[in-house]
């Protein structure tokens, strides 16, 4: 084939396929919008991530849950506190559906001759240690008590070295010297009654300004600057001092293991821890201490750590 025979054959293909390409359709346009809208199923929950991915097992994180956290109770010694009377408390085997009654520790004077001491309600070895003038770790040895302290009701204690004899109380005749707490504060007389098998008296002249109830666990007398404040009946000093925030200067008596009186907002107090004081004697003198409406005398009178209205008691 000659060279310009080829040349045509390939000019008549070209031509063919042109043709071709000049007869298809355009491809179809659709009409709407650019903008995509997806389909939410709404038959489908969420649910929250498991707890078996969190590995400290933490909460997970809401912003609709307060981040408030509680304030811990205070443990500051209060008269509803048995720590107002300086004794540990003592181990409880209640249940968490009973409600823990308060600890009322028993100051009740012993017999410091005797070689051992029998346990009543109330008792610790703090405060037997005490009554006795031995030391709580002398009375632990000489009864093989544990570091947790624990004594039961009716145990008959040592109080001294074993080989020491027991003193066994006697009536007789003698007359016998008994070495007790001289105390100068003059004892006031007034009005009393006995209830309860103790003999009460008012504890300050003046008026009942506020009664018990409600907030009040006590009654509120008012007076003047400095007036005698005295014991409502027999008793020992259990705590003399101000450490008791609401109270101020404060002396609280313990009159047998049941009652317990309380004297509060004193100016100056007479009396110190340990003290025996007799029914009418002067133990303190009225103030403001810690008071924010003046002048007067905050007493409490508690029945086994509950208080109790004081004028079913004492006769003003």
């Amino acid at each position: 084939m000659f060279p310009h025979q080829h040349k045509l054959l390939v000019i008549c293909a070209a031509l063919t396929l042109s043709a071709c390409a000049t007869q298809q359709n355009p491809a179809p346009v659709v009409s709407g919008t650019d903008v995509y809208t997806p389909t939410i199923d709404h038959s489908i929950t969420q649910t929250p991530p498991s707890t078996d991915s969190n590995p400290y097992g933490a909460p997970q994180y809401d912003p609709n849950t307060s981040t408030a956290t509680q304030t811990a109770p205070s443990t500051q010694p209060s008269v509803d506190n048995p720590a107002y009377v300086n004794t540990p408390t003592q181990p409880s085997n209640n249940t968490a559906s009973t409600p823990r009654q308060p600890y009322v520790g028993n100051y009740s004077p012993v017999d410091k001759s005797a070689s051992v001491h029998t346990v009543q309600a109330g008792d610790t070895v703090f405060n037997i240690s005490k009554r006795y003038g031995i030391d709580q770790a002398d009375l632990r040895a000489w009864n093989n008590i544990g570091a947790d302290n624990a004594i039961h009701l009716g145990q008959t204690l040592r109080v001294k070295p074993a080989g020491s004899t027991v003193t066994k109380t006697t009536t007789t005749t003698t007359t016998t010297t008994t070495k007790t707490t001289t105390s100068t504060n003059p004892i006031m007389s007034g009005a009393s009654q006995t209830v309860s098998g103790i003999t009460w008296q008012v504890p300050t002249a003046g008026k009942i300004v506020r009664h018990f109830g409600g907030t009040n666990k006590g009654i509120e007398i008012s007076g003047s600057r400095g007036q005698p404040v005295s014991a409502a009946a027999n008793g020992q000093v259990v705590y003399s001092g101000s450490g008791l925030r609401g109270y101020g200067n404060l002396i609280i008596v313990q009159h047998n293991t049941a009652y317990l009186t309380a004297y509060g907002h004193n100016e100056t107090l007479l009396v110190k821890e340990g003290q025996h004081v007799k029914r009418g004697q002067q133990i303190a003198t009225m103030g403001s201490s810690d008071s924010s409406s003046g002048v007067k005398l905050h007493f409490e009178l508690r029945e086994n750590g509950t208080p109790v209205d004081p004028t079913r008691f004492v006769k003003f």
